[in-house]
């Protein structure tokens, strides 16, 4: 023998190992009892024989989704379960079938029924996996909130029609509530009410994971123990409905695949596809839901694809089986976090403690009296619309919840897909009413308020101060779509036909805060275009979106070609094409009579506009040098010290700086007798931005060196200069307040 020590298991490592072990007990038996009533709820009055193999097939998919998922979840202590809301649904859509096949052998509607259940069960277990394959598992969490709360809550309600089939034998709120008049069935009825009323009030007074355990456990018991009492055989409370007829097999059995190919009815599985989607798509969300408050819980981000892919992959298996559908408990989960079960054990333990139920699974179902499933499912599903219908009115917006209302009463008296598409189209209308509220108008000015980076001569600036009134500029936001876009047509119509008004020349609509338009919206703009060439007026459109021109041009509109469009780069550039329009309609705009008028006297005229008349104004002029540019030439150059002010006094000029990847920003443009460079030369900073002259170009210069000696040997000369100079810095800063205030309004 070895004289080395025995090596022990580390502490931490034996806590898990016992910690895995009970949330495997406990989530063992949870499923077992829940597999009881799953099976229950569907194989029901005329599908009783298939009980005992629908009971060994959920507690086989329920050890399969524990097993798959604990051994590929990216969460290591993850515990899988059987969901009874996707059930729930099956139950209408398996009693439906079953009604229809009314003259059919039993074994044909059992055989359908398990492939319906299979077949939801494996088109869940597709969707999971391919929208886990395509990583497309965070857009789902868009499904609207209220229609989600609205199937939950729904499910809630099947449960409970389902806990009403249970005891009664019979599906259908009427033909169930019928039948429990009958005194056999109105003493299960009772003890299913009281059951589920006693689960709430120990389940709401502790939160131990034990309590359903020991009151279903404590339950059965006393019912077998009041049987010799009441002087009652087991073959006598069967006949009573009691207990589970027809079942009694002490052996684990499964349906047989072949025989369901067989004998199933394959068109009524065909039809039964829209609820097997609904399922799929509820079981999706339910999921995602589940991942969510895992994450929130333990504070780390889990990988929902990854958890959809692997809850994908162990549905398939189930499925193929014939079982139902399921996915990660969030409870279970929790606790099993709680508990200290931090690896893979704890779901392997679950598996192994349902495998472990198989070989009792057909005891269990005989002895297992039909209050205690009926109670259990009854139970869930007041759970459920206390959640999500009861609580979910102090969660949500009074109208958020009206459509959890509206679809749980569409699904208890229509049917499950009916309440999904109106609790879908509700949603939608609601989402479209709510969306064409907000404002796309993001601000409408007129032209002579919003004005263009351009600096024009004093003439021309009282011109447009006025003239400026025949353009309107609209600046839109958001996404159109035909309920945002309708917002724009109203002020449209409203300014062409205001009466006393300027006649509407311009229309600028500028889309560059716009993310995107349909084919809706576009046609909206054609009603606009046509209003504007009714009134003789010009629709300029500025930074149009290639997605938004490519929608125009298939609605109708071309930018290019028609006349009565006009397209901009940016709402800058639209005001000043507008503004020269104006411009041009007057000597204001350097026409024929300006180009007539002197040189020097045009200065002179500018200067008096700027600051009035004064007797020392030609004097002014007379001071400043005068230089003759050409495109492209440098008048100021960024970061040189500022020794002179200029007076354009022909020709543009634009105000420029350069951003870190190389390209020029326009500032400002600037035209005859507008004044550049005094703010640098006044607080004695360089020069912060170029100034390049874009057209053949006159410029008057005022040197630093002239005003100082002016200053000495003239001061009355002096007085004029300065007061020119103080005249413009109090228009920009003037223009600067009126931007800023468009800005914030």
């Amino acid at each position: 023998m070895s004289d080395a020590p025995t090596r022990k298991p580390p502490a931490g490592r034996g806590r898990t190992l016992v910690a895995s072990a009970m949330i495997g007990l406990i989530a063992g038996i949870d499923n077992l009892g829940n597999g009881l009533a799953v099976a229950a709820l569907l194989f029901t009055g005329p599908l009783a024989s298939g009980l005992g193999a629908g009971v060994g097939v959920v507690l086989l998919s329920a050890a399969i989704l524990a097993l798959v998922v604990a051994l590929r979840s990216t969460q290591p202590n993850s515990v899988a379960l059987v969901q009874e809301t996707g059930v729930a649904i099956l139950a209408a859509t398996v009693a439906a079938m079953a009604a229809d096949l009314d003259g059919a052998p039993e074994a044909a509607k059992v055989a359908t029924a398990f492939a319906i259940l299979g077949g939801s069960t494996l088109v869940t277990g597709l969707l999971f996996w391919l929208v886990g394959r395509l990583r497309l598992g965070r857009l789902v969490r868009f499904f609207p909130y209220p229609v989600v709360a609205g199937f939950l809550a729904g499910s809630g309600w099947l449960l409970v029609e389902g806990a009403l089939a249970m005891v009664s034998g019979r599906h259908g709120l009427g033909a169930g509530l019928s039948r429990v008049t009958e005194p056999a069935m109105a003493v299960t009825a009772a003890a299913a009410i009281g059951l589920a009323v006693l689960l709430m009030l120990a389940m709401r007074r502790s939160g131990s994971p034990f309590v359903m355990p020991l009151v279903l456990l404590a339950a059965a018991l006393a019912f077998h123990a009041a049987l010799p009492l009441l002087g009652l055989s087991m073959e006598q409370a069967r006949g009573w409905g009691w207990l589970p007829g027809g079942a009694g097999s002490a052996r684990f059995s499964l349906p047989i695949p072949s025989e369901i190919v067989a004998l199933a009815d394959w068109n009524r599985v065909a039809a039964a596809l829209p609820a097997m989607v609904s399922v799929a798509v509820l079981g999706m969300l339910g999921l995602l839901l589940n991942v969510s408050g895992i994450e929130l819980a333990q504070g780390r981000d889990i990988d929902a694809d990854a958890e959809l892919r692997s809850t994908g992959a162990a549905n398939l298996l189930a499925g193929a089986l014939g079982g139902p559908s399921g996915y990660v408990g969030l409870g279970m989960t929790l606790l099993a976090g709680r508990l200290g079960a931090a690896g893979r054990g704890a779901g392997l333990a679950t598996a192994a403690v349902i495998l472990g139920g198989l070989s009792v699974a057909g005891w269990l179902v005989s002895v297992t009296p039909v209050f205690l499933t009926a109670g259990l499912v009854l139970f869930l599903g007041v759970e459920l619309l206390q959640e999500w219908l009861v609580e979910a009115r102090r969660r949500l917006p009074r109208t958020e919840w009206l459509i959890v209302l509206a679809v749980v009463l569409a699904i208890a008296g229509i049917g499950f897909m009916e309440g999904l598409a109106l609790g879908l189209a509700v949603s939608l209308a609601m989402f479209v009413y709510s969306y064409s509220r907000l404002p796309v108008i993001r601000g409408r000015h007129s032209g002579s308020e919003l004005r263009s980076r351009v600096d024009r001569s004093p003439a021309a600036s009282r011109h447009l101060t006025g003239a400026g009134a025949a353009i309107e500029a609209m600046q839109l936001q958001g996404f159109l779509f035909f309920g945002t876009a309708e917002q724009i047509v109203a002020p449209v119509r409203r300014r062409l036909e205001q009466a006393g008004a300027r006649p509407l020349r311009f229309l600028v609509i500028d889309f560059s805060h716009i993310k995107g338009m349909d084919s809706a919206a576009a046609g909206v703009f054609r009603r606009i275009r046509n209003l504007m060439e009714g009134a003789g007026a010009t629709l300029v459109l500025s930074a149009l979106p290639a997605a938004v021109e490519e929608a125009f041009r298939s609605g109708g509109l071309d930018p290019d070609r028609d006349p009565v469009l006009r397209r901009a780069p940016d709402l800058d550039h639209a005001l000043e094409s507008c503004e020269e329009a104006l411009l041009a309609e007057t000597a204001q705009g350097g026409g024929a009579a300006a180009a007539d008028t002197p040189l020097l006297r045009q200065l002179e005229g500018h200067l008096e506009l700027l600051s009035g008349p004064h007797p020392r104004l030609a004097d002014a002029v007379a001071a400043l040098d005068t230089l003759h540019l050409e495109p492209g030439e440098l008048l100021i150059r960024a970061g040189e010290a500022a020794s002179d002010v200029f007076i354009i006094g022909r020709g543009r000029v634009k105000v420029q700086i350069t951003l870190p990847d190389g390209r020029p920003l326009r500032l400002r443009t600037m035209t005859a007798g507008a004044v550049v460079g005094e703010i640098a030369l006044l607080l004695g900073q360089t020069r912060g931005a170029d100034v390049v002259v874009e057209t053949p170009a006159t410029i008057h210069r005022l040197t630093a060196a002239t005003l100082a000696r002016l200053e000495r040997e003239d001061p009355e000369l002096a007085l004029v200069l300065h007061r020119i100079l103080a005249t413009t810095l109090a228009q920009k800063v003037t223009l600067a307040n009126r931007l800023i205030e468009q800005a914030a309004g």
